[in-house]
């Protein structure tokens, strides 16, 4: 495994180590005033959480707005050529022109 991944697994592991000994100081302060001990809180791992339809479901679209977004790319760069060759024909000529002398 990667050095990286190994030290992300040892700071996730220290965090529970911690928010175990906050757990175990919030039971001891709540009995020792006479309170109910609260259920201690399991912070949710959300690669556990997660399934796979979930995810999917997350990045997953229409297929109508996949095809509209197409069509105005297209349509986009279409318009986009022309302007440049248009440009390209106007320099052209502005060049040729008073190349020429007149």
């Amino acid at each position: 495994m990667s050095d990286r991944l190994d030290e992300l697994r040892r700071q996730r592991d220290l965090l529970r180590e911690n928010l175990a000994f906050i757990e175990r100081e919030i039971a001891a302060e709540a009995r020792s005033q006479g309170g109910t001990v609260p259920p201690p809180l399991r912070p949710p791992d959300p690669v556990e959480d997660r399934t796979a339809e979930a995810i999917l479901a997350e990045y997953q679209r229409a297929p109508a707005a996949i095809s509209q977004q197409a069509k105005a790319g297209c349509i986009a760069y279409f318009a986009g050529g022309l302007l440049l060759m248009a440009a390209l024909l106007a320099a052209a000529y502005f060049f040729y022109r008073s190349a020429r002398g007149h």
